[in-house]
């Protein structure tokens, strides 16, 4: 049997194997088993020569059975904090994160009021003493909450799935060097591009979900204190007392009044009465000579001599 006649025989098989797995579950994991079932018939030599079927089985067996893994839990806490000085507990936060080899996601921060929210990644092995020094020595606690989210079969999955592509990937590639018909490398290409763009994805959710559980993240938000209360309107009074309070009250308002308009009319009455009085002096004094001219000697009154009595004489 030529080596050509093999290769399609194993991707006839690789073909079939991989509809039936469509047909009979999920795409994504019926995909992998018939990928995965071509390398197992491909690489039959791959068995020692003393090894029995049954050996060979269970060795199979044991090689697919995924790992013992730990717990994988995801750590997540909102705490709430008053402070007096909230950038300064801001800082003392991110500090404590840093110390304990976290860092800062994400910080808001506003000033009127003072407030700010800082995230904070957390190794989840340092979870628990970093959460509690956050709680007691930044101020205040006013409210906690966690959560613990277990993904540990999300994880072994993930992780599975990974090898699985990375299985086939290989297996792929081994057919394509293979190979030598035109169509079938196409065809291989295809495939290995395909299943390339998938495996890449896991990855990345392999890594989102590595973080996750690596690092906990604790949300922190730090308030002032509260203000007090605005001091009640003062109630309106009546009677006697209170209308003349309210009287003095005008009375005291119209004087300042006043007396803000005598003061700035004050400098511009001083310089009128400045050039005013010398002018009203020269007026009266223009306007009696004028008087006198008019009057005439004539007219003036005679003079009176010394010892001549001024009034009536007697009969």
């Amino acid at each position: 049997m030529s080596v050509k006649t093999v290769m399609c025989a194993l991707l006839a098989l690789l073909l079939a194997a991989f509809v039936a797995a469509c047909s009979g579950g999920s795409s994504d994991h019926g995909a992998s088993s018939a990928i995965r079932a071509a390398p197992e018939r491909a690489a039959p030599a791959a068995r020692s020569p003393g090894d029995t079927a049954d050996t060979a089985k269970n060795r199979a067996g044991t090689r697919n059975q995924p790992a013992a893994l730990a717990r994988s839990v995801v750590y997540s806490a909102q705490l709430r904090v008053r402070s007096k000085d909230v950038d300064a507990s801001a800082s003392q936060a991110k500090q404590m994160a840093l110390d304990a080899g976290g860092y800062v996601e994400n910080e808001t921060s506003q000033s009127n009021p003072p407030s700010s929210t800082v995230a904070l990644k957390i190794p989840s092995a340092k979870y628990a003493a970093v959460l509690g020094e956050l709680s007691s020595r930044l101020g205040t606690k006013l409210a906690l909450q966690q959560r613990a989210e277990d993904v540990t079969g999300e994880v072994a999955d993930v992780n599975s799935r990974v090898k699985s592509a990375q299985d086939t990937l290989a297996s792929i590639r081994k057919l394509l060097n293979r190979t030598g018909s035109i169509e079938e490398i196409l065809k291989l290409e295809e495939e290995l591009s395909n299943r390339q763009a998938d495996l890449e994805s896991l990855q990345a959710r392999q890594k989102s979900l590595r973080e996750r559980t690596d690092y906990a993240t604790v949300t922190v938000t730090l308030v002032p204190p509260p203000t007090p209360p605005a001091k009640p309107a003062a109630k309106e009074r009546s009677g006697f007392a209170d209308g003349l309070g309210s009287g003095w009250n005008a009375f005291t308002a119209t004087a300042a009044v006043v007396a803000t308009v005598f003061g700035w009319l004050l400098p511009f009455l001083v310089v009128i009465a400045a050039l005013g009085l010398p002018v009203l002096a020269v007026r009266h004094r223009l306007r009696d000579r004028f008087r006198a001219g008019q009057d005439g000697p004539e007219n003036a009154p005679e003079p009176v001599t010394a010892g001549e009595e001024t009034g009536p004489k007697a009969p």
